[in-house]
């Protein structure tokens, strides 16, 4: 990129654009001929480039001002940072998503060019509306002139006809100023159109001979097994047909609906993007992966967007993922305005008081649907797996996280007391009692049991002490646990409790285990979150083999737990960890019952609908709780916490074999 000094034409007009921003930026960098898609990108740190020379062969190179206010806007308004620009990808991936992402060719790429496509609607629509704050009514804005060269009346793409009608629906003007008045007709393929035929003949012809070769045979099994073949195929058609009707487009509609999304969501991009994608996924889900398509970049305003992206850090995708408008319900706008106007209306097909009327019952919390965590995995590839599984699951446990303290024995005397509200003194109550402040306050002449007040104290029931604790956290690893990058329920049950021993001041050990001698894990106790969920999202995919000889040298000469001494223990698993209990380590049968009685809590969460591990679970003294979907974690995790916070440390000297809680 070659440094060149701005014209005083140039100069003018780039300090015109960031007086419209009411922003001060450094000079742009120009690069003639740069050979890039289109003629102007941004990048993070905040810079723009233009390519000049490429704007006047496109013929708007007299629009410099625009051209340059555009790319100032994707720094002062849309995406205006890194995290926002990666919020605005992730609605457009999920929107993708939704619609049917499997039947859009390029994903990634179209993720790109659809997130820039919104931004630019968003900027091209704010500095329309400052120049013509600024100029008057007496000309059309200068951007809205630019947009008459840039629009291409002729163009076939129905999804770029919808961007220009929405552009004059946005800018009042008439139908026809950028695009063609109608909009262009659905493109037919006849290699497509044939091709159907002839597959539609096969089925048939196949169909047919099935049936023939059953019918001989005489087998009522057989004529059973083949219609219900039949059925299975045809509720497979039904749901394509479905997924179909998703990717019917309505033009004019879509284009009015588009303008109230930009009006809407003018300042609000990332809560935007999501029902642009809606809108116009649907449109490359039509065009189909054989078909040309024009490239929207050029087509998108003559911004190629942003130049030179990094892929997301472990912090960035915390931020991004953490976002509640990333877990909002992907819904088509028309579908969304069609909900609105029925729950609006008492006579459009709802029952006031009615169960299932809006209003009664909880509220359904989003769900994100959609867009799970292979998808995250796919769309962030660039960032790594493990940053990525890591983000997700601290995302996914944050609403659950609360600060997981103990008691301690450090309570105040349960005797104390608290001042209480004032009331008379009398004459015949102690002199001693009379509270003088109080009594001056209300008459400076002090007229015994008229004047005088004396303070009453209320019993004070002893607040709690609370101090944070040290949890040893045991995950395992093998073949038969759902692996991180497939929605664990047992690492989200541990990615809760480790957040919630941090953000309450303790500390925690975590070891994942799989196959003998297949050990992670730190040594010691650690605030370090990264690391403790680095550790938490090991796997080794092998068999199961609880590491007693580890678990018992870690315990061993410790002795029992008391007030002051506390320990807790808890177990991730499923009915592989019979290990634990001796199964196939016979040596080491002990090892689990001996390191029980000094602990305080040992706990297990186990993935076992059958229940193997309770009988040798409950004879160790390990208490035991079951999950086996992402749902029942949270659960899991709250009942374990309240024995955690309500257990007494005073107990602890008076129970035999250790504290139990």
């Amino acid at each position: 990129m070659t440094a060149a000094p701005l014209t005083p034409e140039q100069r003018s007009a780039w300090q015109s654009a960031q007086a419209l921003w009411g922003v001060e930026l450094h000079d742009p960098e120009l690069a003639p001929d740069a050979k890039e898609a289109s003629f102007a990108w941004f990048s993070f740190p905040p810079q723009v480039a233009f390519d000049l020379p490429q704007a006047e062969r496109l013929g708007v190179g007299a629009f410099l001002e625009s051209i340059f206010a555009h790319e100032i806007g994707h720094h002062a308004l849309s995406p205006s940072t890194r995290l926002t620009s990666l919020k605005i990808r992730h609605q457009i991936a999920r929107a993708l998503a939704a619609t049917d992402a499997a039947r859009i060719p390029d994903v990634a790429d179209q993720v790109h060019k659809l997130s820039n496509l919104w931004s630019d609607m968003l900027i091209n629509v704010r500095v329309a509306e400052l120049q013509r704050r600024r100029d008057g009514e007496a000309t059309p804005p200068e951007m809205v002139r630019m947009w008459a060269v840039l629009g291409g009346n002729d163009s076939a793409d129905r999804l770029w006809w919808v961007l220009l009608r929405a552009y004059e629906i946005l800018w009042v003007l008439a139908a026809g100023a950028l695009c063609s008045a109608e909009p262009p007709a659905v493109p037919i393929d006849p290699d497509e159109v044939v091709r159907q035929r002839i597959s539609k003949i096969t089925d048939a012809w196949q169909k047919k001979n099935r049936l023939n070769e059953v019918l001989a045979t005489k087998d009522p099994k057989k004529l059973a097994e083949l219609q219900l073949s039949e059925r299975t195929q045809e509720l497979a058609a039904e749901v394509q047909r479905e997924f179909d009707a998703l990717a019917l487009t309505d033009p004019r509609l879509d284009a009015v609906l588009l303008a109230e999304t930009v009006r809407t969501f003018g300042d609000d991009p990332v809560s935007g993007a999501l029902r642009f994608g809606m809108l116009l996924a649907p449109y490359l889900v039509a065009q189909g992966p054989t078909r040309h398509r024009p490239g929207l970049v050029v087509h998108g305003g003559g911004c190629d967007g942003e130049s030179g992206a990094t892929p997301a850090t472990a912090g960035e995708l915390v931020a991004v993922l953490g976002d509640a408008r990333l877990r909002e319900d992907p819904a088509h706008p028309a579908v969304a305005k069609a909900r609105g106007l029925t729950t609006a209306s008492p006579g459009a097909g709802t029952v006031p008081g009615a169960p299932d009327s809006p209003g009664d019952g909880p509220p359904t919390a989003p769900t994100g649907q959609g867009y799970g965590l292979a998808r995250t995995l796919e769309l962030y590839r660039d960032s790594g797996a493990n940053a990525v599984i890591a983000a997700w699951y601290q995302t996914r446990a944050r609403s659950y996280v609360k600060p997981l303290l103990q008691r301690t024995p450090d309570a105040p005397p349960a005797d104390a007391e608290i001042p209480g509200p004032l009331a008379a003194w009398e004459l015949g109550d102690d002199l001693a009692d009379i509270d003088w402040a109080a009594s001056m306050a209300r008459s400076p002449t002090v007229v015994p049991g008229v004047t005088t007040r004396q303070r009453e104290y209320l019993p004070d029931a002893p607040p709690v002490a609370t101090a944070s604790l040290d949890l040893d956290l045991y995950i395992d690893s093998s073949g038969s646990m759902v692996s991180p990058a497939n929605e664990s329920p047992a690492v989200l049950a541990g990615s809760i409790l480790i957040l919630s021993v941090l953000r309450g001041g303790g500390r925690v050990r975590v070891t994942s285990f799989s196959a003998a001698g297949q050990v992670a894990g730190g040594e010691r106790f650690t605030r370090d979150r990264l690391e403790a969920l680095r550790d938490l999202t090991t796997y080794f995919g092998w068999g199961t083999v609880f590491p007693l000889d580890l678990y018992g040298s870690r315990y061993r000469g410790l002795g029992r737990t008391s007030a002051s001494v506390r320990r807790h223990v808890v177990v991730l698993s499923d009915e592989g960890l019979l290990s634990m209990f001796g199964a196939g380590q016979p040596e080491y049968a002990d090892v689990a019952a001996r390191v029980r009685r000094g602990l305080d809590t040992a706990t297990l969460i186990l993935q076992d609908p059958r229940r193997s591990v309770a009988e040798p679970a409950a004879l160790a003294g390990y208490d035991v709780e079951y999950i086996q979907r992402m749902d029942d974690a949270p659960a899991a995790c709250a009942r374990l916490a309240r024995r955690l916070t309500e257990s007494d440390p005073r107990r602890a000297a008076r129970t035999p074999g250790g504290f139990r809680g």
